[in-house]
């Protein structure tokens, strides 16, 4: 007995969608995967606006995209890798730019949105002080709930000091949800979290795309700073370290003429200070093994000119303020 084969019907629109899929898989050098998970239809039209200059996003069935992998892989090697990767509800990226441009562009441009119960926050929540615009009513008991300091003013509620009412991690409430939403503040950040993208034959997982571009920075101004350690200390003369190597190498000489008391006009006041300090320690080490010697420190150098004019400015100063102090009690018993 012969069983009649039941044909399936495709229909067009998916036929159509799979031949747009297969088209911009081989238009295109990278193909990312993106997780649309808590992405809502509002955001998404606003990340589309965003990359519509470097990216094209596609939003299908994992299945349509899987067709279209398969009739493109003979024409790009190592596609096939991608098909592991279709599960959940995931955007498709279609773009030119390398994908770690397209991950940098994507973390920075985030949507803002609405709080819904059961988020976690991604940051401390504030509400700021001021006008809420917001009638006296049932609302009253939200500000009390989350001690958000309040007032009635001009038939309005006013919030008198910035309160946080949520830390980072915490979980929101429906009650702060709907307050926040009253307020309109949209404390959640959405963006399209790539997982994978193909770029020139090969698959790059999420941890690859994404750079710490902090760590890289740090990285690169250790590794200029070890550098031109390394030339200065061995006086390889390049444009940013031939000042270091130069002032190095006059300190070392200043230094070098100052020790062997080499009389030079930059190095003679410092040649005598360390002459002095080192007849200061050696007389106070003969002055230790033989006290009957009674050595005795040098005068204290005169007073220099600019000294001398200081002590007659404070004397005439002194002068005048006991002059000042007789006319004052001469006054005094005067009128007394």
């Amino acid at each position: 007995m012969l069983i009649a084969k039941r044909r399936i019907k495709i229909r067009p629109e998916k036929i159509a969608k799979v031949k747009e899929l297969s088209q911009l898989i081989l238009n295109y050098e990278v193909i990312a995967i993106a997780d649309l998970y808590g992405l809502r239809a509002r955001q998404m039209q606003e990340l589309r606006k965003i990359l519509r200059d470097i990216a094209l996003i596609k939003v299908a069935k994992n299945t349509l995209m899987k067709k279209a992998i398969e009739l493109c892989i003979d024409k790009k090697p190592g596609l096939d890798k991608l098909i592991n990767h279709l599960k959940g509800q995931n955007a498709f990226i279609f773009s030119n730019e390398n994908p770690f441009t397209l991950a940098f562009i994507l973390d920075k441009h985030k949507v803002l949105t609405e709080a819904k119960p059961g988020d976690i926050a991604p940051k401390d929540i504030m509400v700021p002080a001021g006008n809420t615009g917001l009638s006296p009513g049932p609302i009253m008991s939200k500000f009390s709930m989350f001690k958000i300091p309040v007032k009635i003013e001009e038939g309005s509620i006013w919030i008198t000091k910035d309160t946080v009412v949520a830390k980072k991690g915490d979980v929101i409430s429906a009650d702060l949800a709907e307050l926040l939403k009253r307020l309109n503040i949209k404390p959640i950040e959405v963006k399209l979290n790539l997982k994978i993208a193909y770029f020139n034959g090969h698959i790059l997982t999420s941890e690859e795309i994404h750079l710490d571009l902090d760590k890289y920075k740090n990285d690169l101004l250790n590794a200029y700073t070890a550098a031109i350690n390394l030339c200065t200390e061995a006086s390889f003369i390049t444009t940013e370290s031939a000042p270091l190597i130069i002032r190095k190498a006059v300190v070392s000489a200043r230094l070098l003429s100052a020790i062997t008391a080499l009389p030079t006009p930059e190095t003679l006041a410092e040649s005598i200070k360390l002459a002095n300090s080192r007849a200061l320690i050696l007389a106070m080490h003969i002055t230790q093994l033989k006290p009957e010697l009674k050595l005795v420190e040098a005068a204290p150098a005169a007073p220099s000119a600019e000294v001398k004019e200081e002590k007659k400015e404070e004397e005439e100063k002194k002068e005048e303020e006991t002059a000042e102090e007789e006319i004052a009690e001469g006054l005094a018993a005067l009128f007394g």
